[in-house]
């Protein structure tokens, strides 16, 4: 490359997208406006959303997406200072405990700026004050909030311009190795600095240094100690989630469940992480309110090999549905149980050196077969219920297809469906942040699309998580991006009644009229929009069998009503349990 300097917001953004993204989620703010001009100069796309939070959302949607599907990637935003990050905070935090790498880009003050506010005058105390601050001289309070749910943060504005491209580097490495959020400082004035753009010619590095720091020998003797203890057991079983940033180990988890013929699970957010195709996974591990029961088999393992797995209490049923932690090796993407491993080699090694004549052989008759779970036949003017309305759908999914579940009863009734080839099924596991999911799946259906990897985009979505934050079904529309919409309408916070307050007015959201909302956020020509609400059952059958449902193209957006009160037979169970850990 030529050696003429580039703005150092050109060199950012491109690096940026060289490190794996095409769209950049955010709300324009004073502090950024110059910093936007450079978004498409660098080949990114900016995506201006109804507010910081849906955008960090969007973010995070996007890094799933990326890492799913390609093993790489991020997904990135730019906020204003102060009152924009803080309120992509929660969005941001959430990424940081999901294990998702998302850039987080902030505008700040200008340089001038912060120093004059920080002056004294004749020896008195400074008393200018910067718009957005907390009425104080604390202009980096935000910076040390971000620094609690970020890997590595960077101030532009304390770094030389010949230590810029070293630098950005640095914070996006980071983030691509530990899979987790990374915070940037742009000040304004800093937006036009020239920078050299040789580093250009590099890629980012995605895991660095990491052959330096375990060598092939030692991974080669902890492949085959693996092994050993394998041969050793009666009843080894594995246990995958996709926590730690593990996503991108998929195809060598894949691989080594489909040779060893080991018995294996996953957890619910970690339920697109087997290929389910694989005879010997047996579903989703829910203890006592699963599809099939496994608790037994579980708790009798005497060797789990468990991969990325976030032992939320959420997800283990206030931990009563763990394996033995005596039996457990817990493997991250770069650790086993605490100590730094290549675990991708170690599969790899352990793969070759398979000696499949060796693993036990275990009886697995009565852990049932969770891909016969069949549609009832239903009255077709039947009301909707949790019970059937799941089975009823999973037919219908397709390969490639996204199937999102957002943070209310979706994330229950969707755990078990029977997933096709290559498709991706996405539930928090530690966060649980309801709203999350709407703003995710736009992020999500966008790197889909830069991806061109097929497949629909389908949401299931609460009502109530849904209003808090419908605007961007108008970023949705405004987009025109490709999106399937359930939305559960039980009139209210059908989850927590069950926990406590089972008639409490808290517990009401306002009656919305869901399916006139394409029109309200101006539906524009040329974009194939289906709004429908569905009572029954012949309801249902007729959106399943659209043309925008089966190709996926445009907006199917369905209001499904259900009654306040109804929740599926095996969730009943778990609300008592939360419920009672509250007293």
């Amino acid at each position: 490359m030529l050696n003429k300097k580039i703005p150092l917001a050109s060199y950012l953004f491109t690096r940026l997208r060289q490190a794996g993204t095409k769209h950049l989620y955010g709300v324009p703010g004073d502090f950024s406006l110059k910093a936007l001009d450079h978004v498409p100069r660098a080949g990114l796309r900016f995506v201006g959303c109804c507010n910081e939070l849906n955008a960090a959302y969007a973010a995070d949607g996007y890094a799933r997406a990326q890492r799913h599907h390609l093993k790489s990637g991020l997904g990135a935003l730019i906020t204003t200072y102060g009152v924009g990050e803080l309120s992509a905070a929660n969005a941001v935090a959430g990424s940081y405990a999901e294990h998702l790498p998302v850039v987080h880009i902030v505008g700040t003050p200008s340089q001038k700026t912060s120093q004059v506010s920080n002056t004294s005058f004749h020896g008195k105390r400074p008393h200018l004050r910067i718009h957005h601050t907390l009425d104080d001289s604390r202009i980096g309070v935000y910076r040390e909030i971000a620094e609690k749910f970020s890997v590595a943060q960077l101030d532009l504005a304390k770094t030389k311009p010949e230590e810029v491209p070293a630098q950005v580097d640095r914070v996006l490495s980071q983030a691509l190795y530990h899979s987790r959020p990374v915070y940037i400082e742009l000040p304004a004035d800093a937006v036009e600095i020239p920078i050299s753009p040789d580093a250009l010619d590099s890629p980012v590095l995605q895991e660095p240094s990491l052959s330096n720091q375990v060598d092939a020998i030692e991974t080669k003797h902890k492949a085959e100690n693996l092994l050993q203890k394998l041969y050793a057991t009666k009843k080894p079983l594995i246990l995958v989630d996709r926590g730690d940033g593990t996503e991108i180990l998929r195809d060598e988890i894949n691989n080594f469940v489909r040779k060893s013929g080991i018995p294996t699970v996953s957890l619910p957010s970690g339920a697109s992480m087997v290929d389910n195709a694989i005879p010997n996974y047996f579903g989703v591990y829910s203890g006592s309110v699963g599809t099939v029961d496994l608790t037994s088999a579980v708790k009798s393992a005497d060797l789990v090999l468990a991969f990325g797995c976030q032992f939320s209490d959420t997800q283990t049923l206030g931990w009563t549905a763990l394996p033995e932690r005596d039996a457990m090796i817990i493997f991250g993407r770069h650790h086993i149980d605490h100590e730094k491993a290549n675990v991708r080699q170690i599969l790899v090694d352990a793969i070759d050196g398979l000696d499949e004549q060796r693993l036990p052989k275990q009886d697995t008759s009565s852990w049932g077969n969770f891909r016969l779970v069949t549609p009832r036949d239903l009255d077709p003017n039947g009301l909707i219920n949790q019970d059937n309305f799941y089975t009823r759908i999973g037919p219908y999914l397709q390969a490639n297809d996204t199937i999102i579940l957002a943070n209310s009863t979706p994330i229950i009734g969707g755990r078990d469906f029977v997933l096709q080839q290559s498709s991706h099924l996405i539930a928090s596991g530690m966060w649980f942040s309801i709203g999350h999911m709407l703003p995710a799946a736009l992020g999500v259906a966008q790197a889909k699309a830069s991806q061109d990897s097929g497949g629909r985009t389908i949401l299931l979505i609460g009502d109530g998580s849904l209003q808090m934050t419908a605007q961007e079904i108008s970023t949705i529309i405004h987009k025109r991006v490709n999106m399937t919409i359930f939305i559960i309408n039980n009139s209210g916070y059908t989850y927590e009644r069950y926990i406590h307050g089972l008639d409490e007015e808290y517990n009401d959201v306002a009656p919305w009229n869901y399916s006139a909302a394409p029109q309200f956020f101006g539906s524009p020509d040329g974009y194939p929009i289906l709004s429908r609400t569905v009572r029954t059952w012949k309801d249902v059958d007729s959106v399943l069998n659209s043309d925008g449902f089966l190709t996926g193209k445009g907006l199917t957006l369905v209001d499904v009503v259900m009654d306040r009160y109804d929740i599926s037979t095996k969730s009943r169970k778990l609300f008592e349990f939360i419920g009672k850990q509250l007293k």
